[in-house]
């Protein structure tokens, strides 16, 4: 089955495990490292890449930047126009071919994407080509090394019907070393694991105290500058 297939089949409840504490937990640290990393500012123009039901495409919205939302699946993107504002603009295309000049956006996001695309070294260089000179392009990846990224991995070989059953898990020196630039910030987070998750209280003490050792992080990101 087609990665499109699998992302169209999924777009009606793709946000259902973000209404779970697990999931808001994730989403909650996916967000806050995102935005510390990439540093939004109001004014701004933005292009999401691989933006699915439109998450990040609101909340850069909602801090006043001007954004495009770019995804492959058609059905992803009718659930994000459905609810988001129509400041917003959405595109169906393949990321590893943007329909835009160089040098037009100040922040390219492309977050836990590129694990489901076929040529995450020419994703990265689209993003980077249509960023501005000053811009940055802010990567956001599930670690192939971490607990998240060997439950996905196993149930992407388990359950043929997942979205991960295509996925392909990086470490950081993979996404780094996709590019000829390296990295200007490295962030990594999701210290607790999808089994060892409790509440979401101490869930988010231990991310806390978790931040300086670097050890068994789920997620990290990179940041590129042009």
């Amino acid at each position: 089955m087609e990665k499109r297939t699998l992302f169209d089949q999924k777009a009606d409840t793709y946000d259902d495990f973000c209404h779970m504490p697990l999931g808001h937990y994730v989403d909650v640290i996916e967000h806050n490292i995102i935005g510390d990393v990439a540093r939004p500012k109001q004014g701004e123009t933005a292009i999401d890449l691989g933006c699915g039901t439109g998450s990040y495409a609101t909340w850069l919205y909602d801090m006043g930047l001007s954004v495009v939302g770019i995804d492959i699946s058609q059905k992803m993107l009718e659930v994000a126009r459905g609810k988001l504002p129509n400041g917003i603009s959405f595109l169906q295309t393949d990321l590893s071919c943007l329909p835009f000049a160089d040098n037009t956006f100040d922040l390219a996001i492309c977050n836990a994407v590129l694990e489901f695309t076929n040529d995450p070294v020419a994703v990265l260089r689209e993003g980077f080509r249509v960023i501005k000179p000053g811009g940055r392009l802010v990567v956001g990846c599930i670690s192939k090394d971490g607990a998240w990224g060997k439950k996905y991995a196993k149930r992407g070989q388990e359950d043929s019907s997942s979205i991960y059953s295509h996925a392909q898990f990086f470490t950081i020196e993979d996404v780094s070393n996709m590019w000829l630039n390296k990295p200007s910030e490295v962030r990594l987070g999701l210290y607790v694991g999808p089994d060892e998750f409790q509440d979401f209280h101490s869930a988010i003490q231990l991310e806390d105290r978790s931040e300086e050792q670097h050890q068994g992080a789920g997620y990290f990101v990179v940041r590129w500058e042009k």
